[in-house]
């Protein structure tokens, strides 16, 4: 059995409204529910809606799905139920809420035996007029607990979150207290100077220890200023890891002051900057290179447009001849690129060149992996142009049973080369500039074509293999104008420009 007791505010006279709260009692009484009433009304700064309940069931189902409840006041004993038992189960289910025995049982025992359970007060009903200290007390009390525990509960969060956002920006947090040069860092932060234990660092001295010599007097004068000015502190700086590794950090942070205007510590955040210091350097680096690469391509274009204006037999022919080098040229680059400018093998170079007129059995090429700098590539790309497009204007290629050969091989110091019938360097062995590591031989045959005449002049193609790719590549280059059909043969020295994969 249960009933509902409404009650109204008991002073409407003053200014704030009465504060709302509503009463679980447990009480089996009905005289002593009115009593409980009476008393409560009396209490004139609050508004009291009691929701009474007699048995042990609609105890449970108030506490599980009546609230919510703002006091519980019990009856210490009852026909099926205990006050203890009661709560115990307010205790589990609702452990914020003020809990008052109104008992008509005396005895200390059981007061004190409530209270070490949980309860908030025991009130005798013989002594009925404390039930209104003691009421008011617990709710102010619950009223300062609760905002402290939602304090905390807040508090907890925001840092939660702010631990979260730290992590996800790998962010390290510090502190420093000036007057004893104590310092506390995070995970984070003791990992951004290649530490697995915050305990490893802490004083100002013991980071001092991970700076860089270079970079310490730096690090100490920013963090004065931060300190004397109050401008915010933020600086790089460069530490030591344990393993000897040079990492770089960037930290973050404000002088903290107190009342009187005195600064007592410093507080920020630190971040593992590194990765972005390496790639500021690769970036400045690639602009280096690419401006020495735009300086080396204008050289080339100028010179190419030189070279062909001279050796063009009239006005308008240079325009085709001009074009077609530069898209020879731009095919290089544009094979380099997709590299990432990391060079090119010599098949790649050979292919790019060459592979219309291989898929048309016209031209057989070969040899083992050799790799090439960009400077090489480009330079062997416009000698095989040359090479083709004479082969394709003069030579074999404009017959239709002419064939070509490119093959090329690594020769060791002291290996004899083979016979080619062109003359030798030497006495038929590497000699001259590329004696001491080895090198690259490449062959360029042509057969089947019509007989060649040798030129009364040298163009632009036989000036760019003779004089600029022997220049270029250091390398030793024959050009023969056979009347079988013209041969090449390069020597070039290995090195970090032309090396065996």
């Amino acid at each position: 059995m249960a009933d509902v007791i409404d009650t109204a505010a008991g002073d409407t006279a003053g200014l704030d409204p009465p504060t709302p709260c509503r009463v679980l009692l447990l009480e089996d009484s009905g005289i002593d529910a009115d009593l409980v009433r009476e008393h409560l009304l009396m209490i004139d700064d609050h508004a009291f809606d009691v929701h009474r309940v007699e048995t042990r069931q609609a105890f449970i189902e108030a506490v599980t799905g009546g609230g919510p409840f703002d006091l519980i006041l019990s009856d210490f004993d009852l026909p099926d139920f205990d006050g203890m038992s009661a709560l115990a189960i307010a205790r589990d289910r609702l452990p914020r809420v003020p809990f008052i025995f109104v008992s008509g049982m005396l005895g200390e025992e059981n007061a004190i035996e409530a209270l070490k359970k949980g309860a908030t007060d025991y009130v005798v009903k013989l002594r009925m007029e404390r039930l209104q200290v003691v009421v008011r007390r617990a709710l102010i009390e619950a009223r300062d607990r609760n905002e402290l525990t939602d304090k905390r509960a807040a508090l907890a969060e925001s840092e939660a979150r702010l631990r979260f956002a730290l992590e996800a920006g790998r962010l390290g947090s510090w502190e420093l207290t000036l007057a004893t040069n104590r310092l506390r860092v995070s995970s984070i932060c003791a990992a951004n100077l290649g530490l697995a234990d915050p305990a490893e660092i802490p004083t100002y001295e013991r980071l001092l220890e991970h700076v860089h010599p270079d970079d310490r007097e730096h690090q100490k004068a920013m963090v004065r200023q931060a300190v004397g000015s109050g401008s915010p502190l933020d600086m790089e700086y460069r530490t030591i890891w344990p393993d000897g590794s040079v990492h770089w950090v960037q930290v973050r942070g404000r002088a903290v002051y107190d009342k009187d205007g005195t600064a007592t510590g410093l507080a920020g955040v630190s971040l593992n900057i590194t990765d972005r210091k390496k790639a500021e350097e690769r970036q400045l680096l690639l602009l280096e290179e690419l401006n020495h690469r735009v300086k080396n391509t204008l050289a080339m274009v100028q010179s190419i447009a030189k070279q062909t204006l001279r050796a063009a037999p009239s006005v308008e022919a240079f325009p085709d001849a001009f074009q077609s080098r530069l898209r020879a040229l731009a095919q290089a680059h544009d094979l380099l690129t997709r590299r990432h400018w990391q060079g090119a093998s010599l098949s790649e170079i050979a292919a790019l060149t060459l592979e219309p007129h291989v898929h048309a059995g016209r031209v057989k090429v070969g040899g083992p992996p050799v790799n090439l700098t960009t400077g090489v590539a480009v330079s062997l790309h416009l000698a095989f142009h040359e090479l083709a497009t004479n082969a394709a204007k003069y030579g074999a290629l404009s017959a239709e049973n002419g064939r070509v050969d490119l093959d090329w091989e690594i020769v060791r110091p002291g290996q004899t080369l083979v016979r080619d019938g062109m003359s030798q360097i030497g006495s038929g062995q590497i000699g001259g500039r590329s004696d001491r590591g080895g090198a690259l031989v490449l062959r360029w045959r042509e057969s089947g074509g019509p007989p060649v005449v040798p030129p009364t002049r040298r163009g632009f193609g036989s000036r760019l293999i003779e004089r600029g790719l022997a220049h270029e590549l250091e390398g030793d280059v024959a050009l023969a104008f056979e009347t079988a059909g013209v041969r090449c043969r390069l020597v070039i020295p290995l090195s970090s420009r032309v090396s065996p994969q």
